[in-house]
């Protein structure tokens, strides 16, 4: 739900009765370039690695500070679908048709070699190999020397093409299958536990790092755009609504009464949990948008951050000669970007980072 506070107003939960157009929450859907809603559990619990991930990029408001690992916009954490044989994991994607797959990693969780598998070894070292396997034919994409005494994480950079050169299903999913085997340093092969499920915090990862190939946020607001002019809506109005969780409601943001003088920043609250994506929308639960308000009126001084386009429009719109020439616009000048956690529709942990969601700062322009 999009709230604001003063000079807007929060109108209540019911169907709006002030003339526009309602945003409705498949347009917030689009803008967030999702066609549906995401889907968790109630038992449901984001891995670890996710969530230590988005507190690194991110601020406690959503407000991305650093880029993803390799260059990365889009993380996407898939889980086992089914439970494998104790070397073998299966994974089946989706949701990246408009992205560019940059890195793949494998996350894996083992125990401690057994006390007589250790004797055994020499330096105390061994080998842990990962390979990819395909329908005709399998691949070591990776392998790591281990501590003898060691257990715990292991991530193996297995490379995109584990995902490109895996089986296609009927239903545009990709299957992903990988063998993990322990070696001693004289090749002989090591019983080693590695676990395995769907949930809990140890459950294994393949974790894909891309980016985006299309920008759904101006997509979005195109979409939404054409909807205006359709019923005859000015593009530059005040009120917009998104209300409920429902097609038929809305909720409104009234019109500024009076506008400040000046070009000012003000709140303008996303609140996930009242447009009812709270289930599925981990962090942030509401993030500040913000909005600019205001007039630009002559002269207009450096604490404004006016263009010098508009510069000379405030001169020549103050002479009067030109009652065709508007006062400047009071906008964005400075974004930020915004980090979100999800599930999507299939239950996937996803980590987007949306460009120019957030006006760090207003001006005159």
């Amino acid at each position: 739900m999009i709230t604001a506070l003063p000079p807007l107003t929060l109108s209540p939960a019911r169907p709006s009765q002030l003339e526009g157009v309602p945003v409705e929450p498949a347009q917030l859907l689009k803008a967030f370039g999702l066609s549906e809603p995401g889907v968790r559990r109630w038992h449901a619990e984001p891995p670890q690695y996710m969530l230590d991930l988005y507190n690194q990029l991110a601020d406690s408001n959503g407000l991305t500070r650093l880029p993803g690992p390799y260059g990365s916009s889009v993380i996407r954490a898939f889980s086992e679908r089914a439970r494998d044989q104790d070397s073998t994991f299966t994974f089946i994607l989706n949701g990246m048709d408009e992205e560019e797959i940059l890195e793949v990693e494998f996350h894996v969780y083992h125990s401690r070699l057994s006390k007589d598998q250790r004797h055994l070894l020499k330096d105390n070292i061994y080998q842990l190999e990962v390979q990819w396997v395909g329908e005709f034919e399998r691949q070591v994409v990776e392998k790591q020397h281990i501590a003898a005494h060691s257990s715990g994480w292991r991530v193996f950079r297995v490379g995109s093409g584990v995902v490109e050169r895996s089986t296609t299903t009927e239903e545009n999913r990709k299957v992903v299958v990988l063998e993990v085997t322990a070696y001693s340093l004289n090749g002989n092969r090591l019983p080693l536990s590695l676990h395995h499920g769907t949930r809990g915090a140890r459950q294994p990862l393949l974790v894909l790092f891309g980016s985006s190939i299309t920008n759904t946020t101006n997509e979005a607001a195109q979409k939404i755009s054409e909807i205006d002019k359709v019923h005859g809506v000015s593009s530059n109005r005040v009120r917009r609504s998104v209300e409920g969780n429902t097609e038929q409601d809305s909720v409104t943001v009234t019109p500024v009464p009076e506008l400040p003088h000046g070009c000012e920043r003000r709140d303008m609250l996303v609140d996930f949990q009242m447009i009812g994506w709270s289930s599925w929308i981990v962090h942030p639960k509401i993030y500040n948008a913000y909005q600019c308000v205001g007039q630009c009126s002559f002269p207009m001084g450096q604490n404004l951050n006016p263009t010098n386009h508009a510069t000379v429009q405030s001169i020549i719109h103050h002479s009067g000669q030109f009652p065709e020439v508007r006062r400047p616009c009071c906008v964005p000048s400075l974004y930020g970007n915004l980090s979100l956690l999800y599930y999507d529709s299939e239950e996937n942990v996803v980590l987007k980072q949306y460009d120019q969601m957030v006006a760090t700062q207003c001006g005159c322009h």
